[in-house]
């Protein structure tokens, strides 16, 4: 078995079959659980035999380890892809724009992690969901510290706002079939679609507020 460790850093190279059930197996995982699909389940999905499942990766609890490893490194707020901008709040949404569009990246994966780090029975997979949103939180500190310094911005908890970000998310989300009676979506644009514009519209107007906002 491999030996579970939370490196975000890890670089594995992967064939295209391997590819090839990583992303059945994400998608199983992701719309039944992982204790709900067995092997079997993704050999039939890849039209493949369980011992190459196997052979790649010597059981469900390692694949999902690789699946998970290979892909959260999308999740990651990068400074650089907004910390060029100098004025506040062009970085501030920037910053928000980026963090959608890394919610966006794959949605079975991050479907995967929070059912992981809700159930607790693989703590690993718990502590490297919480290492990821620790490292997304220090990033969502630095944007504010930096307008704070420049006098536009008022100090707020970035883990109040952090909070706030991933909740808005996720309530959508997790509230596909419900939103869908309650919003208006253009013909020829899917619900995602739709949600990933007006979340970042929404996000970028909440968090502006909040940190504008004068007692």
């Amino acid at each position: 078995m491999f030996n579970f460790v939370p490196d975000f850093s890890h670089d594995m190279e992967l064939n295209n079959k391997q590819l090839e059930i990583i992303a059945i197996a994400k998608a199983l995982f992701a719309q039944n659980g992982f204790d709900a699909t067995s092997v079997r389940d993704i050999a039939q999905r890849a039209q493949i035999n369980v011992a190459m499942i196997n052979y790649y990766f010597d059981s469900k609890e390692n694949l999902l380890e690789v699946l998970i490893k290979h892909g959260i490194e999308a999740y990651k707020l990068d400074a650089r892809k907004y910390e060029t901008a100098s004025d506040p709040f062009l970085r501030l949404a920037k910053m928000v724009e980026h963090y959608v569009d890394s919610k966006f990246s794959d949605l079975h994966l991050y479907q995967i992690l929070t059912n992981e780090a809700n159930s607790k029975k693989r703590a690993s997979y718990a502590t490297l969901f919480t290492a990821l949103r620790r490292h997304n939180i220090e990033r969502l500190r630095e944007v504010v510290v930096y307008g704070v310094e420049k006098g536009v911005f008022r100090f707020y908890d970035p883990v109040l706002l952090h909070t706030t970000m991933i909740g808005t998310f996720l309530n959508f989300k997790m509230n596909k079939s419900v939103m869908e009676e309650f919003i208006d979506i253009p013909k020829g644009m899917s619900f995602e679609d739709y949600l990933k514009i007006e979340l970042t519209k929404h996000l970028k107007y909440i968090l502006k507020a909040i940190l504008t906002y004068e007692n």
